[in-house]
């Protein structure tokens, strides 16, 4: 049962998760973004007790890595989850560097 869940959390992750603020002109990339930060994103360590909103403010640097620049939500928890799995990991896609980009991302519960 808790696999199922875990299951469902990860793809409304990744259906949740969309660009905006500096949109992406290329829709593969965009895609290639989306994916690649919902698989970060699979199999929190600790149990969502109700359904959380977070945006996720972020640049791309000279390596292609994403930089967290901040995670708006109201719970701490899940701020340290965003930073430790987004921080500094390697984007298949390549973006351009110098720009902010914002995901949006809804954290659903597994009740």
């Amino acid at each position: 049962m808790k696999t199922i869940k875990s299951v469902v959390l990860a793809l409304a992750l990744v259906f949740a998760t969309s660009l905006y603020a500096n949109p992406i002109g290329d829709k593969k990339t965009k895609a290639q973004v989306e994916q690649q930060i919902g698989e970060l994103l699979e199999e929190p360590q600790f149990e969502i007790e109700q359904d959380c909103k977070a945006s996720v403010s972020f640049t791309v640097n000279d390596n292609n890595e994403m930089v967290v620049l901040s995670v708006d939500t109201d719970n701490n928890r899940v701020e340290r989850f965003v930073k430790s799995r987004l921080n500094y990991k390697k984007l298949e896609a390549d973006l351009p560097g110098g720009r902010f980009y914002t995901v949006p991302l809804k954290l659903l519960s597994e009740s």
